[in-house]
């Protein structure tokens, strides 16, 4: 289990919830599954607060697919009124021991945004890799039981990979079989912040006179790939066949991450 440290710095243009002349007294509440939630301390009438307080979180599993929810509230008599929140991906840390700085909107003004700086500091043992920017290494191998497509057995497959902002990559085509064995190693490069990222598979028939037909999907949230685990197998179904039958198609792939990042071992 992880612990790391969140450093709520100051805020800046907070709406001020008491009165134009008052000024809110506000403080922040941060929540994460799984861990105790956090709080500063109240800083009295400033829209401008400055807190300066360090909060612990420990005791964390898989810390990587985790998001903080950080809220601003107004410390009042009765109910505190939230005058600003964010959320904040711990998939986006990169895997050192230094402090990363942040600074986040937490409410969209009409002439300017309110917003909140604080620093993020973990043990180095799990993140994204230096620069934030990382390799997914995929060796496609087979997948069984799929559709008959053009109800010939002709159906000629191939797997499509893709994540978000990153140039899709795609296996050999297979022709006329529902068991199809690429066993080919294909890499997806420049993926920012790879644990927050999620891998999309899926498994085309290709037509020549119409559109592809979809005929299985899968997906892996990067995430689940630990720091130096190596090479980590998979066998994840794709498809439910027609009519409500049980039998499902399944398609075995491993995952590497090929420069240093993971999830907390």
């Amino acid at each position: 289990m992880a612990s790391f440290t969140v450093t709520v710095v100051s805020a800046s243009n907070l709406e001020d919830s008491d009165g134009p002349f008052s000024g809110s007294d506000p403080y922040v509440y941060i929540t994460l599954d799984g861990s105790d939630s956090q709080r500063t301390a109240t800083v009295t009438g400033s829209s401008n607060p400055e807190w300066n307080e360090t909060l612990t979180f420990e005791g964390v599993e898989s810390p990587a697919s985790k998001v903080m929810s950080i809220r601003i509230y107004d410390d009042d008599w009765g109910r505190d009124d939230k005058i600003g929140e964010c959320t904040f991906d711990l998939g986006k840390l990169v895997a050192t021991g230094e402090p990363q700085e942040f600074e986040r909107i937490v409410d969209d003004g009409v002439f300017t945004d309110a917003t909140l700086k604080f620093v993020v500091q973990t043990d180095g043992s799990w993140g994204n890799p230096e620069g934030g920017v990382g390799t997914l290494n995929v060796f496609v191998k087979q997948c069984t039981g799929l559709d008959d497509a053009d109800w010939g057995g002709t159906t000629d497959p191939y797997a499509y990979l893709t994540i978000d902002g990153c140039e899709p990559a795609q296996t050999e085509k297979m022709e006329g079989t529902i068991n199809p064995e690429w066993n080919q190693g294909l890499s997806i490069s420049d993926i920012e912040n790879p644990l927050s990222k999620t891998l999309k598979i899926r498994i085309y028939d290709d037509d020549t006179f119409s559109r592809d037909d979809k005929i299985g999907e899968c997906e892996v949230d990067l995430a689940d790939l630990k720091m130096g685990e190596g090479v980590k197998e998979y066998e994840l179904p794709v498809d439910w066949c027609m009519m409500g039958m049980m039998k499902q198609a399944v398609l075995t792939f491993s995952l590497e991450a090929a420069d240093g990042w993971g999830n907390l071992p």
